[in-house]
């Protein structure tokens, strides 16, 4: 809870994490870097467990990736995963 100006307000002073970039690198993993600062090997064969991920298995289909408010997008935005999910399940790598 933050006090301003003698109101409270629910804040989280954390900071959003956010995906500001990427790249395929073949066989359902992508280099994913964030907005603070990390770069990260993100497996997303992870992702192909659930029924509603399925069109994932298909390797042009998981190549076809956007960025789309800083969160991975696929098929125009029908399919997207948190930053939160691929940071967490996601190794680290060098820059």
């Amino acid at each position: 809870m933050i006090v301003r100006d003698g109101m409270c307000y629910a804040e989280n002073q954390e900071p959003v994490l956010k995906i500001i970039g990427f790249e395929n690198c073949g066989n359902h993993q992508m280099r994913v870097v964030f907005n603070d600062g990390a770069a990260r090997i993100f497996d997303g064969r992870s992702l192909l467990q659930g029924e509603a991920f399925a069109p994932l298995s298909d390797a042009m289909v998981f190549a076809d990736c956007k960025l789309d408010y800083e969160t991975l997008t696929w098929l125009d935005g029908e399919l997207d995963v948190a930053p939160e999910f691929v940071y967490e399940n996601s190794f680290a790598c060098e820059q």
